[in-house]
C-alpha cells in the first residue's frame, strides 16, 4: 500500500463533515507520530484515495453527498483499496448501525465522543493487523503461484513420460521379437559361441519393457487417463495366475511361498489384468526383499465390510515406518544401497497403490526392520451373492 503523505510515517485519512472534529483528530494523531490528511465527505475521500492510498481511513458515518456506509462500499469495490483498514467513528452507537457498518466493509467501529488515547491504540493495532494480513495474502499468493507452477511441471513430466514410453516400446518390441527368434532358432541354428546371447537379450529387453510399461501406467494414473475394464471376477483364477508367475522367482531365490485362500469369497467387480498386476508387483517385491531361507505368504479372505483383503507377508529386510511414504512415491528408493543391491526403479508399490485406489480400495503397509513387511490390500465386493471357490488344494501349498 503506497504512503499518503510522508513515507516515513503511517498515513491516516480522516473523513468527517465537521471541521472541528477533523482538526481535533488531526492534532491528536499528529502528536502520536501519524501523517494525517483530511476529507469533508465520502466523495472527496474517494478522490484522494484514487491519487495516493493512505494506510488507514477514519470515517464518520453521517456526511453529505456520500456517507460513511457508501464510502466503505466504494473502497471495498476497488481492488487497490479492497483490504484498506477502515475505522468508523460516529455517535451512532445503536446495534443496527454497527451491524450495517461491518456489513458495508468497515474493519472496526469506535463511538464518539472519542478517547484520543483509545483511538491511537486502536489505529496502531489495526495497522499491525493489516500488515500481518498483507503478509499472509502475499504468502498465500506465492503458494498459489508455486502450486500452479508445480502442477504445470507435473503435467509436463507426465506427458513426457507417456510420450517417451510409447516411443521406446516400438523399437524394444522389435529387439525382443528378433532376439526371441534367434533364441528359439526359428530361422536356423545359431553358432554355439553366440547361443547364450539371444536369451540374455530377450531377458533384458523384457525387463526393460516391464519398466517402460510401469512408467506408462504411472503417467496414465497421474493424468487421470487410466481406464479400468471392470467386470465381475472370481478371485481364485487371479490368485493362481499371479502365484504361478511368482513361484519360479521364489524358487530361484530359495524363498518359501505359500497361499492361503478362504472359501466362499464374495464376487469382486474389478479389472482382472490390473488386479493380477497388483498381486504380481506385491509378491515380486516381497520375494525380492526376502533373504534366502525366508518365506512369503499370500492370504486372501473376506474382510469385515464384505469385501476382499489380500495380505502379503514376508520375512524380509523390512523398513523403518518413516520410510513407508518414500516407498510409495514413484521412483522412490528408501536407501541408495537398496537400489544397487535390489534391482528396480521404485514403481511397483506406488503403481499398485494407484491401481487399488482406482478400484475403490486401500493399500496399507506395516513393516519392522529386520523382521519383514505386511502389505494389505482391501477391495470392496459387488454386494451380490457369494460364490464358492473350489479346486484349490492342487496349488494352494505347492511352494
Amino acid at each position: 500500500m503506497q504512503p499518503f503523505i510522508d513515507s516515513s510515517q503511517n498515513s491516516i485519512l480522516v473523513v468527517d463533515d465537521d471541521e472541528i472534529s477533523r482538526s481535533l483528530m488531526r492534532a491528536a494523531l499528529e502528536q502520536d507520530g501519524f501523517s494525517v490528511a483530511e476529507a469533508e465527505d465520502g466523495l472527496e475521500a474517494v478522490q484522494l484515495c484514487t491519487k495516493k492510498m493512505p494506510n488507514l481511513v477514519v470515517a464518520d458515518v453521517i456526511m453529505p453527498r456520500m456517507d460513511g456506509f457508501d464510502l466503505c462500499r466504494e473502497l471495498r469495490a476497488r481492488p487497490q483499496s479492497a483490504h484498506l483498514p477502515i475505522l468508523m467513528a460516529t455517535g451512532l452507537d445503536d446495534t443496527p448501525s454497527i451491524e450495517k457498518a461491518y456489513e458495508c466493509g468497515a474493519t472496526d467501529f469506535i463511538s464518539k465522543p472519542i478517547s484520543w488515547l483509545i483511538l491511537s491504540h486502536r489505529i496502531r493495532y489495526m495497522l499491525r493487523a493489516a500488515r500481518a494480513f498483507d503478509e499472509l495474502r502475499a504468502n498465500q499468493q506465492a503458494l498459489i503461484t508455486a502450486k500452479v507452477a508445480a502442477e504445470v511441471a507435473n503435467r509436463s513430466k507426465t506427458e513426457f513420460l507417456a510420450n517417451m514410453s510409447h516411443e521406446l516400446r516400438t523399437p524394444l518390441n522389435a529387439i525382443i521379437g528378433f532376439s526371441t527368434l534367434m533364441r528359439d532358432e526359428t530361422l536356423g541354428e545359431v553358432p554355439q559361441v553366440y547361443r547364450d546371447y539371444p536369451g540374455l537379450i530377450v531377458e533384458s529387453g523384457e525387463h526393460l519393457l516391464g519398466i517402460i510399461n510401469s512408467v506408462l501406467d504411472i503417467a496414465k494414473t497421474e493424468s487421470n487417463k487410466m481406464v479400468l475394464d471392470r467386470h465381475e471376477v472370481e478371485i481364485e483364477p487371479i490368485v493362481r495366475f499371479s502365484s504361478d508367475q511368482v513361484q519360479q522367482m521364489a524358487n530361484k531365490a530359495h524363498v518359501a511361498y505359500d497361499v492361503e485362500i478362504n472359501d466362499n469369497l464374495p464376487r469382486l467387480y474389478a479389472d482382472a489384468p490390473k488386479l493380477r498386476q497388483v498381486l504380481i508387483n506385491l509378491l515380486s517385491n516381497a520375494v525380492k526383499f526376502t533373504p534366502s531361507g525366508g518365506s512369503v505368504t499370500l492370504k486372501v479372505e473376506r474382510d469385515q465390510h464384505n469385501g476382499i483383503s489380500f495380505r502379503v507377508q514376508d520375512t524380509g529386510i523390512g523398513m523403518e515406518p518413516e520410510n513407508i511414504k518414500i516407498a510409495l512415491t514413484p521412483f522412490g528408493q528408501v536407501e541408495a544401497q537398496f537400489s544397487r543391491k535390489y534391482q528396480g526403479v521404485g514403481l511397483g508399490l506406488p503403481l499398485s497403490k494407484k491401481l487399488v485406489e482406482l478400484h475403490g480400495g486401500t493399500l496399507d503397509i506395516s513393516s519392522v526392520p529386520g523382521s519383514g513387511t505386511i502389505v494389505t490390500v482391501r477391495l470392496p465386493g459387488t454386494g451380490h451373492e457369494e460364490i464358492a471357490v473350489n479346486s484349490r488344494d492342487a496349488w494352494r501349498n505347492r511352494a
